[in-house]
């Protein structure tokens, strides 16, 4: 078969593209990405060291902290006296909070821990860490070894809790001279939060895990057995990314933390597509030359009629509006080509504004429906009839349902069935002119949560037009129960000061006739023979005197600013010496009171306001279980932010119309009672910013809660 001129040399050129490209790949898969993977592995390097420096620096900060405690005076004096007072200045929770630490312990030259705590900043309480006791340590426990002023230990450590750095230093005088009287040591646990400040500061993808952790993955697990003094770090690579692996050894120089750092393969990964690309655009390239070339040695292929013919057709079935350039000539063929390219250009124009519409739309859906879920207030929309067409989170949280229960159901099952019948008038109102309604102005509405809870909310309901008459309403409602009770409180404190004030000035009026009135009855009872019928009148007259004086001091008493003087006290302790006190003044025979509670449960509070406080609830509960054999219960209790303390008696109890009054000034239902006792108890106890209630059951007896803020104080 003879073949023509133009076929050998399409041909040749094509043999010759061919050759091109393959040795192109041939470098690029064979040179470029080898060199490349060689450079990932230097910067996965780069980055294990950063990484590894990072948790070092750490430590040496943990050491230069415990050096600033371990060479100062008043930690050289505590450990040899165990002062009270550096303990409330220094050892408190915030020194551990502020300063990430989880243990702290003096620790003197035998080997006695002075003082010792092991805390979790996870659950914001102290905790035990088994390999730390709280007594005794042995002598030659490797923190304790110090052998001069200046020697310090540091290092890692696997306890119970997790990996965790150590720093240990000999405890002497500022000036760095003198007899060494302990070891102080302090902890930090290396939790997750440690690990993610410092990704933020090295800017590096790492992780922390124990050596005999069993989260470890498989290329972790792998990395581990094969890291050694000889071989501290090893790297690991897959399609992603390329994993570098280290570890650090503990205080008794045996593994205990293994560390990797994450980098995704972009270089590899992003040449790797370049080349695949490259490649592409090469073969692409070939392609136009060949077909450029058999072009140009083949000037009287086809018509030219044929040609744009076949670039129609082309178009047609790929179904892609592109334009075409088969013919140059300046003839009707050419225009005709032109005025089609001119098309092409229009519809390519409006497809593009086409997009950028839809675009713009639903960038427009997409805030609106962010507004709608990150609004604070509830807001549903309604249809003519009442029924709910779409809700946003915050209105299903604040009725607790969920918004799928509510979709295509009536507004009015959100509401207090009492009030219902007037809200479906209102809702008629709005139906047939939107500005006559008072939810058009806003209006306070009970509403139902799906527990059966009530919940005081504030409802405005606006009309929102919609295409071909179709009117929906767009309701928002906003939670006022606190704001409500914020008030009622605040009336209520200005009432009680109003009253406070006027119990003072007329307990200052009073008490000047009251004393002349007191010593003219006594100058006359001293007169006067016990056997004269005025005696017991006067005598009378004296009590009666005397009970009107201890009114006037329990005024008075409930009139005084108080302003506590908060300190960090252990409330159990608090509770036995009051007792102690109470039973020695009272003398309550064979009442049984006891304490429940854990001894380490603390708050700040003014032992002395809050002792007349369980003082004055105790005589009120001995007075209850009068003429039988009471028991009195108090219980401590806490969680992460108050603590909370309740007296229960088993006394005769108060019935509901009592108890509704029960801490109002001036109300009492005892005989000789002045009726402010319990008006002070809670005042007090709103000045250290908590509340106090009363729980009662008539023959089953009585429960006092008080609520106290566990570490922070905020004055009235």
């Amino acid at each position: 078969m003879v073949m023509s001129v133009k076929n050998k040399i399409i041909m040749t050129v094509s043999l010759v593209i061919l050759l091109s490209l393959g040795f192109h790949q041939f470098m690029g898969y064979f040179y470029v990405l080898p060199l490349l993977e060689t450079l990932e592995i230097d910067d996965g390097e780069k980055n294990l060291k950063r990484a590894v420096l990072a948790v070092n620096r750490d430590l040496d900060h943990l050491n230069m902290f415990c050096y600033d405690w371990a060479e100062w005076d008043d930690s050289y004096r505590f450990v040899t006296d165990c002062n009270e007072e550096f303990i409330e200045s220094n050892l408190l929770e915030n020194t551990f909070l502020h300063n990430r630490l989880a243990l702290l312990f003096f620790v003197d030259k035998g080997g006695h821990v002075v003082w010792g705590r092991c805390y979790s900043g996870e659950l914001e309480e102290f905790i035990t860490i088994e390999e730390f006791p709280e007594d005794n340590w042995p002598p030659d426990h490797p923190l304790l070894q110090h052998r001069s002023n200046t020697s310090y230990l540091k290092g890692y450590l696997k306890s119970s809790e997790g990996p965790m750095m150590l720093v240990s230093r000999p405890i002497v005088p500022s000036n760095g001279v003198g007899e060494i009287h302990g070891t102080l040591v302090m902890g930090r646990l290396i939790c997750d939060k440690c690990v993610e400040m410092m990704r933020e500061r090295t800017q590096v993808d790492m992780e922390l895990w124990s050596m005999d952790c069993d989260t470890l993955s498989e290329k972790a697990c792998h990395a581990k057995a094969g890291l050694s003094d000889l071989h501290p770090s090893c790297f690991v690579r897959d399609a992603d990314w390329i994993y570098g692996y280290s570890y650090f050894t503990d205080i008794y120089n045996q593994p205990a933390i293994l560390i990797q750092t994450k980098a995704w393969r972009t270089v590899y990964k992003k040449c790797r597509e370049g080349v695949m690309v490259d490649m592409v655009a090469s073969i692409f390239t070939a392609l136009v030359v060949v077909t450029l070339i058999s072009y140009l040695l083949h000037r009287l292929v086809g018509s030219p009629l044929a040609r744009f013919s076949d670039a129609i057709s082309k178009i047609h079935s790929s179904g892609k509006m592109t334009q075409i350039n088969v013919h140059f000539a300046h003839d009707e063929i050419g225009h005709l080509q032109q005025e089609f390219n001119q098309m092409i250009r229009r519809l390519h124009d409006d497809a593009e504004k086409r997009s950028l519409v839809e675009d713009a739309l639903r960038l427009s859906k997409a805030s609106l429906s962010a507004v709608l879920e990150a609004a604070p207030d509830g807001i549903m929309t309604l249809d003519d009839g009442g029924l709910i067409k779409s809700i946003n989170p915050a209105a299903s949280m604040m009725f607790d349902y969920k918004a799928d229960y509510l979709l295509g159901r009536n507004i009015l099952i959100l509401t207090d069935p009492q009030q219902r019948t007037l809200l479906k008038e209102e809702i008629a109102k709005l139906r047939q002119d939107p500005a006559s309604s008072v939810f058009s102005l806003g209006v306070e509405v009970s509403g139902l949560r799906r527990d059966g809870s009530h919940l005081l909310v504030h409802c405005k309901v606006g009309l929102v037009e919609g295409g071909a008459g179709d009117a929906r309403f767009i309701c928002i409602v906003r939670d006022v129960s606190g704001l409500k009770e914020i008030h009622e409180r605040l009336m209520r404190t200005k009432h009680l000061a109003s009253i406070g004030e006027m119990g003072a000035s007329i307990a200052h009026e009073i008490r000047n006739p009251l004393a002349g009135i007191s010593g003219a009855v006594q100058v006359l009872t001293d007169r006067c023979a016990e056997n004269n019928p005025d005696y017991a009148v006067l005598k009378e007259i004296s009590r009666l005197s005397g009970r009107i004086e201890g009114t006037v001091q329990q005024m008075l008493e409930y009139a005084k600013d108080w302003q506590p003087e908060p300190k960090l006290c252990e409330i159990v302790a608090l509770i036995n010496e009051k007792v102690v006190e109470y039973r020695h003044q009272a003398g309550v025979g064979e009442m049984v009171i006891r304490v429940e509670g854990r001894a380490d449960i603390r708050a700040l509070l003014d032992p002395v306001l809050i002792g007349q406080v369980m003082v004055n609830l105790m005589d009120n509960a001995v007075a209850s279980c009068a003429g039988s054999r009471g028991e009195l219960v108090w219980r401590v209790e806490k969680n992460l932010r108050d603590v909370c303390i309740t007296l229960q008696d088993n006394g005769c109890g108060i019935s509901k119309d009592v108890l509704e009054h029960i801490l109002k000034p001036f109300f009492t239902t005892k005989v000789n009672g002045h009726g402010l006792g319990l008006a002070i108890c809670q005042k007090i106890v709103e000045r250290h910013n908590g509340t106090i209630s009363i729980e009662s059951e008539v023959g089953v007896g009585t429960r006092v809660i008080i609520i106290l803020p566990k570490s922070k104080f905020l004055k009235a």
